[in-house]
């Protein structure tokens, strides 16, 4: 077996396709603008990808591990880091230490290209790997869920008996402060971000070029971007969609930003409450979200109604795992989740 680095070329890229379509069907994933737009056109940086192949069996391209640059903002510096994602083998080819392989030829490849660690919400298939080849757990990722149409989450009869209690679920305010982005993000949001930065010690750095990226320029997802402003200054933002699990329609909070020096923190809520009239106004089963304990944002989803999800409704583990490749100490702390500010926006699953 041979490993080697993804050179960029256009031959590989189908490979990658190819395999990857093998494996997980056409999802997503496996569309050449999706592959363009997460491997080529992230402003952070091209994609860090490793090419497993059967050197007996001409040169057959049998597994991929990448790691996408992302630039994090830690006690006020940059650093950069890396997300994992995709990684994979051929079926036929499993059992044969290919994905361990993959995963210890990352660190020297990372360095190289002056990436010094990485974060991922590995599948449980994964996990145990990742855990045995340097990773460290740092938490599972909080799941905070609120009802917006219950009954539509199940099928008959269960179905008709909540239907009528749906309507108690349906906000009721007005949101006059709060808008819809209609353009590009701009220098507002990095200014935000830099204030949020200020409150945790490791935070996605959230540039405008990131930003416009992430959700702007996305090929295959379409995502709501909610403002509230006073005085032409942006005081928070939310960013949403509705993703379909099982054919149920879930609304996602993926990311959720507020000013925390702001006095009227009550204003905070009508971002919330005009995701949640979204989703409503949609259809939507259930919202969900993730935020941490002791960010100012987990407050206010709680005090939206939001919860945390019993174990019944949690269809993943949501292992959030670190592995950081040298002993610098702004790396280091990327290993405590309470240093964290973390959303679903920051990874790449939705």
């Amino acid at each position: 077996m041979k490993i080697s680095l993804w050179t960029n070329t256009e031959d590989e890229k189908q490979e990658i396709l190819n395999l990857t379509k093998k494996i997980f069907g056409d999802v997503d994933i496996t569309k050449a603008s999706y592959f363009d737009w997460q491997y080529r056109d992230n402003p952070n940086g091209k994609a860090i990808v490793l090419l497993a192949r059967d050197d007996n069996s001409k040169n057959l391209l049998v597994g991929t591990n990448t790691i996408i640059p992302q630039k994090l903002i830690v006690d006020g510096e940059i650093i950069t880091s890396s997300l994992a994602c995709n990684v994979q083998v051929h079926s036929s080819y499993r059992k044969k230490h290919i994905f361990s392989d993959l995963l210890l030829s990352m660190p020297n490849s990372a360095l190289t290209n002056d990436v010094h660690s990485l974060f991922a919400i590995p599948n449980d298939n994964s996990f145990k790997a990742f855990i045995n080849e340097g990773s460290t757990e740092i938490a599972h990722l909080p799941l905070l869920i609120k009802p917006i149409k219950l009954s539509k989450y199940f099928g008959s009869p269960v179905k008709q008996i909540l239907k009528p209690f749906d309507i108690f679920w349906k906000n009721k305010n007005t949101f006059s402060d709060i808008g819809e982005l209609d353009g590009d993000f701009d220098d507002s949001f990095e200014n935000l971000v830099k204030k949020t930065s200020k409150r945790v010690s490791v935070i996605n750095s959230r540039t405008k070029e990131f930003l416009n990226w992430r959700y702007k320029n996305h090929p295959t997802q379409k995502y709501h971007v909610f403002t509230f402003k006073k005085n032409n200054e942006l005081i928070g933002y939310i960013v949403t969609k509705i993703h379909y699990l099982e054919k149920k329609k879930i609304g996602i909070i993926l990311d959720y930003m507020v000013n925390s020096d702001y006095k009227d923190k009550t204003q905070f809520k009508n971002l919330i409450y005009k995701a949640i009239s979204n989703f409503w106004e949609n259809d939507v089963s259930m919202a969900i979200a993730t935020s941490r304990n002791g960010l100012l944002e987990n407050q206010l989803l709680r005090s939206c109604g939001f919860f945390t999800a019993p174990s019944f409704l949690k269809p993943v583990s949501l292992h959030f795992i670190v592995q950081t490749f040298d002993d610098n100490t702004q790396h280091t702390k990327l290993k405590k989740f309470e240093n964290w500010f973390f959303v679903f926006g920051d990874y790449d699953v939705f």
